[in-house]
């Protein structure tokens, strides 16, 4: 085990529990079987307690829906939650309500050392620059296709945007 991961290790002794949400990069953006673009969307539930660990599905980002006004029919009887949301879990314009929103729970830990841990693991600026050419990608593809056009010209491995 190298030195940098028994630092990053380090980090998390103590923690009994962690819980929360995530958002995960998809690895394949390409409209192949075995892709996993529905990351993007959707929102992963976090579980950890003792040396159990897991993350699944939780559903979709709000922010799925493309703006925050096709969200009021789902909140029409309750629009105090649908303000709540808007204020405390719109993240961004860009991303809606996808976030990393995660707790932990135990004894002497250090929040510096988990954020840092953890703070290593968000894409990089250049990376969210080849995220953002690779969901334009992904989304002209898709659109071509739902409307009777065939594959997109554009869908070759998700690196034609790049040049923003």
């Amino acid at each position: 085990m190298s030195e940098e991961t028994k630092e990053q290790n380090r980090a998390f002794v103590g923690v009994l529990r962690s819980k929360g949400f995530c958002w995960m990069s998809p690895t394949n953006w390409s409209n192949t079987p075995g892709n996993d673009v529905w990351r993007h969307d959707t929102a992963m539930y976090w579980s950890h307690a003792g040396k159990h660990f897991g993350i699944s599905s939780a559903g979709k980002w709000w922010g799925s829906l493309g703006n925050k006004e096709s969200m009021t029919p789902y909140f029409k009887n309750n629009m105090a939650e649908y303000d709540r949301i808007l204020r405390e879990d719109w993240a961004s314009e860009e991303w809606g309500d996808r976030r990393q929103e995660l707790v932990f729970i135990g004894s002497n830990l250090d929040e510096g050392d988990i954020r840092k841990a953890l703070d290593d693991c968000l894409c990089t600026e250049d990376e969210m620059v080849v995220y953002r050419a690779q969901l334009r990608n992904y989304m002209d593809s898709t659109l071509s296709v739902q409307q009777g056009g065939g594959p997109s010209l554009f869908d070759v491995g998700g690196t034609d945007h790049l040049d923003q």
